[in-house]
């Protein structure tokens, strides 16, 4: 209990109730406290019981102004305080002894932003405590930037009350580094509380009633005028507005603040209201909202994955980045073995997207009509029609990401067509025939159906699985030859055949549409082998609640992944493990990335850099074209260190450009322009590499 935390009392005229407040903040379990009790022009005898406890307690700081309400003299706190956390207490309300205790123990267990606690009330005038939570009631729920605001509606426990008043919480001092409550406005704890919530990352909740709240006469009440019918509307308009610019989902907010213009409306006029303009410009709102909510429901489009649970990770990412360009798709994943949990968790992140999973899962006997001699798994795309309802349906491979909205793909008219696809370039190179390529399939699914494809294909494989040399994508070729609309690479860039085309980026775009991260060249791999490696680890690595930020559904951009600028990088392009100084290079120079490339296979020596998050290794990357201009583009510097062989393309292409190249005297192949150290020079090196990465981006 070393941290200071900040009590903020503002008060104003509550002589009666003063000191029940102040007691229960002085003999509070955790000690040390900040008591800032701001004097809010009181004309009772308020200011001397303040002065009072001040005198007995050094914790508490008297501070006395001019009546400006309540809103600037709790301003007036947040300017003075000195703590790591603050929590605010109204002058006529009290707190249990261990409140400020509890909450900071959770705040600091959950490693969360803000601790709310939930309250008790007494009723002043009835004499009665009022209590909602009882000790079989208790619970905690941890509440990121875009669930919490779920809960604003939750009456339950009154949970809603408990979430937007700024009593019984405990917030990070630093959320409150640049708001403050906005003066004159009714309902500010609610117009601060939400925007709030959108800068905490995480919020834990304690249904324990911590805070008690007096109801008495005199203090601040709501009575429908035309001010309290605005405090309420706009205090859900903003709220409404801030959501929509981060691209939250908004249906069930727009759901409530339909309802809540019903009551207003209704409040209104029953208390003489309605010929008023305040009312007249709800009334219009409501009407406005009403149109816009009976419009037509957009229809889910049908996204297909199969996969076993083995591949969760993958299957993870690949939604991710579908989520993070597209809004309104039902998930169809063919599976065996995924738990149930998995897709109830799912579900409840997919729907602030307005999106959805179906656990489509496959059983013995569909799996045990076809015979096959590799994993069942690969063939799962065959029951596309036994479980997707809709006409048209998108598969795609687990081992791919999309980085673009697909609403233009599914718009593709398929005519009589079973399918569309993209060609695959590899087997016109590698196998010398022409065929489509079976990880991105836009599919037919009215015709599938009519024309039994599923038993057809099964029927295929059980006579030719052991004859063919593609698997599946063999057997597919074999049903649909001649059969399929061809689409554009950019709808399935396989990364190793891009070399085989004349593929360009379409305009607005830093990435592939659809990159596959076809054989066995995986990205998540510890040894990297293909490009954009880091375009899968980006979408891999967003939380949930960061998909959202994408709000107008813009196609992956490098300022997305790298949003101050691109990582300074140095390559290495070695057929060695003698490399001259690296890992002092790599130890000095925490801020630049090092990509160590062969073409062959590396040794563990060169595996151990990995302990080192500034380093990444490629091995095996003979023949892959598209890798190495990567390497050329993304580097700014080649370092000629390696002993041994050296890739003179890759030292031409440098020296082409104008990039920089170092080297050690013992390592220089020949004169490209080299800056060359000697080996004892390293640290001149390491300056120099600093220099150049300081004015990078610039």
């Amino acid at each position: 209990m070393t941290e200071k935390i900040t009590v903020i009392v503002p008060v104003y005229n509550v002589e009666n109730y003063l000191n029940k407040c102040l007691d229960s903040l002085i003999n509070q379990t955790y000690k040390n406290l900040e008591i800032i009790v701001i004097n809010d022009g009181s004309t009772d005898n308020s200011g001397k019981i303040c002065q009072e406890y001040a005198q007995k307690d050094n914790r508490i700081i008297y501070i006395e102004k001019e009546n400006g309400g309540q809103s600037e003299a709790r301003n007036m706190g947040l300017d003075r305080m000195t703590g790591s956390y603050v929590t605010f207490v109204d002058s006529d309300d009290w707190v249990e002894p261990d409140y400020v205790e509890v909450l900071y123990n959770k705040l600091i267990e959950y490693q969360a932003d803000i601790a709310v606690g939930n309250y008790y009330s007494y009723n002043e005038q009835e004499g009665i405590f009022y209590f909602h939570i009882f000790g079989s009631s208790y619970y905690e729920k941890v509440y990121d930037n875009v669930s919490i605001f779920e809960n604003f509606y939750e009456s339950e426990h009154m949970k809603n009350f408990a979430l937007l008043c700024v009593g019984g919480k405990l917030y990070k001092a630093d959320l409150f580094r640049e708001l403050r409550f906005e003066v004159g406005k009714l309902g500010e704890d609610g117009y601060l509380n939400q925007k709030i919530y959108l800068l905490a990352e995480k919020t834990i909740y304690l249904n324990a009633g911590l805070y008690a709240y007096r109801q008495r006469e005199g203090s601040s009440s709501r009575s429908w005028t035309e001010k309290w019918m605005h405090a309420l509307v706009d205090a859900m308009s903003e709220r409404i507005t801030l959501l929509a610019s981060l691209g939250y989902p908004l249906e069930k907010h727009l759901a409530v603040y339909s309802k809540m213009l019903d009551s207003v409306l209704s409040n209104g006029q029953a208390s003489t209201l309605s010929d008023t303009n305040t009312y007249k410009e709800l009334a219009a709102k409501k009407v406005v909202l009403s149109q816009l909510t009976t419009e037509k429901t957009i229809d889910k489009k049908a996204v297909v994955l199969a996969a076993n649970y083995a591949y969760v990770e993958q299957v993870m990412t690949t939604i991710k980045s579908i989520c993070y360009h597209n809004r309104s798709i039902r998930f169809y994943l063919i599976n065996s073995d995924f738990p149930n949990e998995w897709f109830k968790q799912l579900n409840k992140r997919l729907e602030r997207y307005d999106s959805e999973i179906i656990n489509c899962r496959v059983t013995y006997e569909q799996i045990s009509r076809y015979k096959t001699d590799i994993s069942y798994t690969v063939f799962l795309r065959y029951f596309v029609s036994d479980f997707v309802q809709e006409d048209k349906a998108l598969y795609l491979d687990c081992d791919l990401v999309v980085t673009k909205n697909l609403d233009n793909l599914f718009e593709t008219d398929l005519q009589d067509y079973p399918l569309a696809a993209v060609r695959d370039y590899g087997g016109r190179v590698y196998y010398g025939r022409e065929m489509f390529n079976a990880g991105v399939l836009l599919i037919n699914n009215r015709l599938w159906k009519q024309e039994n494809m599923s038993q057809r294909l099964i029927d295929l494989t059980n006579e030719w699985h052991d004859k063919v040399d593609q698997a599946d994508q063999s057997i597919l070729n074999m049903l649909f030859e001649n059969r399929w609309i061809e689409m554009e690479f950019d709808n399935n860039h396989v990364v190793i055949h891009k070399q085989f085309t004349d593929y360009e980026l379409p305009a607005g775009q830093d990435y592939p549409g659809i990159i596959h991260y076809l054989s066995h060249r995986k990205p998540w791999f510890d040894l990297a082998a293909q490009s954009y490696r880091d375009v899968w680890w980006y979408y891999h690595s967003l939380e949930w609640t960061e998909l959202g930020q994408n709000h107008h559904l813009h196609p992956l951009q490098k300022s997305h992944i790298y949003p101050i600028r691109e990582p300074f990088t140095c390559l290495i392009y070695t057929s060695s493990d003698q490399i001259e100084q690296i890992d002092t290079l790599i130890q000095s120079l925490p801020n630049i990335q090092f990509k160590i490339a062969a073409r062959v296979m590396v040794s563990d020596r060169l595996k151990q850099l990995l302990v080192y998050p500034n380093v990444t290794v490629y091995a095996g990357i003979n023949y892959l074209v598209e890798l190495d201009q990567e390497l050329i583009e993304t580097s700014q510097v080649l370092l000629d260190i390696n002993h041994g062989e050296k890739t003179e393309e890759m030292l031409d292409q440098f020296s082409k450009r104008g990039k920089l190249i170092l080297a050690f005297e013992n390592t220089k192949y020949r004169e490209m322009g080299q800056i060359t150290y000697k080996v004892e020079q390293v640290k001149e090196m390491i300056e120099k590499l600093r220099e150049v990465e300081e004015k990078h981006g610039f």
